[in-house]
């Protein structure tokens, strides 16, 4: 009778032991998938466009689409117990409690999962549950709402200083930014998915960069060489195509990416950037062309970058389509005609206030733009290169004290949210 009674004791100490420590092992595992799927939506949001134009009916609708798909994807890849989780629900999406960061609440569930020693209390099988809530953060609209303005420090932000306003010297047109509200101009978003070739405002020829007609600011489809904060941290060398070996930092701030998140009391306060007049991108093998090329992995006889149809963003309908190039295929085992969510060829550039016309050494950000590169080297002068505009971000009104980099290189960051 003793040895009975111990041994249903002893199955009720090895249930709490196996089963039960098995059970919470699957309950972070879902957590964590959860937590995946939910900024796996969230990043969907930037991709569809949606936080430049977050009133645009038919983005958040494109936005949910894109979202329930890389949420489910996501839980896919995120195993429990050696199994996939399931959506036990539709996400739900919430475009209107803080407009312009949209918000994704996904809840995983992984059923089936056997019991061992518990068995002695009926059931063979148990199930684990977890929730997540997840959105993009836009700083540009933080301000309109009742949430606590953090500003973002993306990461991996390339050295070039793009102009604010982007016309041509004695015309209007629409800024990029709004100074003064530090969201993007509305008549702006009409620029999403068109073409912007940008070219150095630096003379030809010359070890550093002479502006001309003197300290005139630049203007339409120029750009100045931003002074990089310091020594790189990790620039490999890498036998891409287009790579080459690199001595100044700023070619390395250029082609590869080191983890340093942007300098965010640079962006919307009175605390400048600097653009750089020892450095001159207007010559051939120049740090702009031999970095963007090794970025892009490609060279003038070797086109191996991924494409963009932009054709989506310009009419509203979708996000930009990405088909890989043979260095993507490559890598990552893709088919020609498989179409990315993301690319090498993305990057972010900083706008500068540039309404003083005598440009000074120090410059304030206004915003970010983020852009696809295409060809390199295709204007006039050595530094130029060819892009399509995929997103404009502010920088809000206020600085805080502390900033989120969301992870990636997008100014627009990715981040969970308590429920």
């Amino acid at each position: 009778m003793l040895v009975a009674i111990s041994m249903v004791s002893l199955l009720a100490i090895s249930a709490l032991a196996v089963d039960l420590g098995s059970l919470y092992a699957a309950r972070g595992e879902i957590q964590r998938a959860a937590d995946a799927a939910a900024l796996a939506g969230a990043k969907a949001f930037v991709d569809s466009g949606v936080t430049t134009n977050p009133t645009n009916p038919q983005l958040q609708s494109i936005a949910q689409t894109m979202a329930q798909a890389y949420a489910s994807a996501a839980a896919a890849q995120n195993l429990v117990s050696g199994g996939a989780a399931q959506l036990s629900a539709p996400p739900i999406f919430d475009f209107t409690t803080y407009p312009g960061n949209p918000q994704i609440h996904v809840t995983l569930e992984r059923t089936g999962l056997p019991l061992f020693f518990a068995r002695i209390w009926g059931g063979q099988f148990a199930s684990v549950s977890a929730s997540a809530m997840a959105e993009a953060y836009n700083p540009a609209y933080s301000q309109s709402n009742t949430q606590t303005f953090v500003p973002t420090a993306p990461k991996c932000v390339k050295p070039f200083l793009v102009p604010n306003n982007d016309s041509v010297p004695g015309t209007t047109s629409p800024i990029y930014v709004d100074p003064a509200s530090g969201a993007p101009e509305p008549s702006a978003l009409s620029l999403i998915g068109q073409p912007l070739a940008l070219d150095s405002a630096c003379k030809m020829g010359g070890p550093g960069c002479i502006l001309p007609k003197g300290q005139l600011a630049p203007r339409k489809g120029q750009y100045l060489p931003m002074q990089v904060g310091g020594p790189h941290q990790y620039c490999p060398s890498m036998s891409a195509p287009g790579c080459s070996g690199s001595s100044s930092d700023f070619q390395k701030s250029v082609q590869c990416c080191d983890g340093t998140a942007f300098n965010f009391a640079q962006c919307g306060s009175s605390t400048p950037a600097a653009w750089d007049p020892s450095v001159n991108p207007n010559h051939a093998g120049g740090p702009v062309e031999n970095g963007l090329e090794c970025l892009i992995h490609t060279t003038s006889n070797s086109a191996q970058q991924d494409t963009l149809d932009p054709s989506n963003l310009v009419s509203g309908t979708g996000p930009a389509l990405i088909s890989p190039g043979p260095y993507s295929q490559s890598i990552y085992g893709l088919q020609p005609s498989d179409l990315m969510a993301t690319s090498d060829s993305i990057i972010s550039v900083p706008l500068f206030d540039n309404s003083n016309p005598h440009l000074p050494q120090n410059v304030t950000i206004v915003g970010f733009l983020q852009l696809f590169v295409g060809d390199v080297g295709s204007g006039a002068q050595s530094g130029s290169f060819n892009t399509v505009i995929l997103n404009i971000s502010g920088c809000g009104q206020a600085i805080g004290s502390r900033a989120i980099s969301g992870g990636g290189i997008s100014p627009i960051a990715v981040r969970l949210v308590r429920e």
